[in-house]
């Protein structure tokens, strides 16, 4: 048995991806695998499940996915896995071993992948910890605020693992890859300058020195006609550094013509 945020909320077990139902019941169950083995009370679940405000038998409501989650979960033998729905009080706690949830085997990865001292091995952790990623997260859930903030979070911290796993491609002198790794992410997310900043240095480490300038004009534009505002100070260091590593640009001068002895003009005859 396993639980997915990074991507459609999920149950799976071996037989497969068990059917959750209503959009309203995996956005109960993300809002519990968010918060392992922690209790969330009624009135956050509430703000999670109503994208406007709530109907006045929104707690009825709450109760009847809670307990078809609990039937769903019992149904597919969550007690061998360590795996309860329970009530406490005016709030409900999912107990869990968070080794079963994809987004703490994620995080987890990303943490060890920071403390390693040999770049080829931060590779392969972040390699496998971004492989967890199966699209967008908490898809399939309600679009409220409570779960576009959290989606929003982990998104930061997929985007925060790219940019680390390029830099550990650069560390190991990959600078090709750093740079695949990165123009994917900088296309989607046109306005993230750290990611700019990273993709334009690998471009430039890698020999493409023209297209990293490039780079950096066409984001300048971007956030001057979205935001109006100038490149900020990662991007602008960036810019300098490639600058800086291009040297000046000199143009040689044409050399002199050689002289040509048939085209000397002729020596004048001194009278004698």
């Amino acid at each position: 048995m396993e639980f997915r945020l990074l991507g459609s909320v999920a149950l799976v077990t071996e037989d497969g991806e068990v059917a959750l139902g209503p959009a309203k019941r995996s956005t109960l169950l993300a809002m519990l695998l968010l918060r392992p083995n922690g209790a969330v009370n009624v009135q956050q679940l509430i703000d999670a499940l109503w994208e406007e405000e709530p109907p006045t038998h929104a707690k009825t409501v709450l109760q009847g996915h809670v307990s078809r989650l609990r039937a769903l979960l019992a149904e597919h033998g969550s007690e061998a896995y360590g795996v309860e729905l329970a009530t406490q009080g005016s709030a409900y706690v999912l107990r869990i071993p968070e080794s079963l949830v994809d987004a703490h085997r994620f995080e987890e990865l990303v943490s060890l992948a920071g403390v390693q001292r040999q770049p080829a091995d931060a590779v392969r952790m972040l390699r496998e910890a971004l492989s967890y990623w199966q699209g967008p997260a908490l898809t399939g859930t309600v679009h409220s605020r409570p779960i576009d903030a959290a989606a929003g979070g982990l998104e930061e911290l997929r985007l925060g693992s790219v940019e680390a796993l390029a830099e550990a491609y650069g560390a190991l002198g990959e600078h090709a890859r750093a740079a695949a790794v990165l123009r994917t992410e900088a296309v989607a997310h046109p306005l993230r300058e750290s990611l700019a900043a990273a993709l334009m240095l690998a471009l430039g480490r890698s020999g493409r020195q023209s297209d990293a300038i490039d780079w950096y004009h066409r984001t300048r534009r971007l956030l001057a006609e979205e935001l109006g505002v100038d490149p900020g100070e990662t991007l602008s260091e960036a810019y300098a550094t490639l600058l800086r590593s291009a040297g000046p640009v000199t143009v040689p001068r044409p050399a002199a013509p050689a002289a040509d002895p048939a085209a000397a003009p002729a020596a004048v005859p001194v009278p004698e």
